[in-house]
């Protein structure tokens, strides 16, 4: 029998919602005050929220009318912007580099932190520099701690 909706691996499924979903909120209280409703959406069996208010790409929306036609919609791959005026399908990424560029490249280094960003998922990785600069961090703060239990292990100080 055929399961509905996202028929790739799901293993990551919550960890990208998890670490979205702190971005999506902070999203929401920093710019959709006004004209929002918090809704919740089921993804695997758990449920995630699903924030509905007035587009900030084409502005549709009204607050007395109750029209909110733009939502961060929860998948098994992350959230995805969608608006049902000017009908843009955005990732989250994709609709970070939009709005705000610092914001995504924040959002693009914890996802590749965690492993969950790069080819197969739908966030880049970060450049190879950032890449390097993260790695030669490690090894320094590795080598240190191989330091002092090497000091620790033979008497000296």
């Amino acid at each position: 029998m055929r399961r509905n909706g996202y028929l790739g691996n799901t293993q990551f499924t919550n960890a990208i919602l998890k670490c979205d979903t702190a971005y999506v909120e902070s999203i929401i209280h920093n710019y959709h005050s006004d004209n929002l409703v918090m809704k919740t959406e089921k993804v695997l069996g758990t449920y995630y929220p699903k924030p509905e208010f007035t587009c900030d790409l084409c502005g549709a929306g009204n607050k007395k009318r109750h029209n909110r036609p733009a939502c961060f919609f929860p998948t098994e791959v992350g959230y995805v912007y969608s608006c049902c005026a000017c009908r843009p399908s955005l990732t989250l990424y994709q609709y970070l580099q939009q709005r705000n560029p610092e914001i995504a490249k924040n959002y693009q280094y914890d996802r590749w932190v965690k492993k969950l960003a790069g080819q197969g998922f739908n966030c880049p990785q970060p450049p190879k520099n950032v890449r390097k600069e993260y790695y030669q961090r490690i090894a320094e703060e590795q080598k240190e701690k191989n330091k002092l239990a090497y000091l620790k292990r033979n008497g000296g100080s």
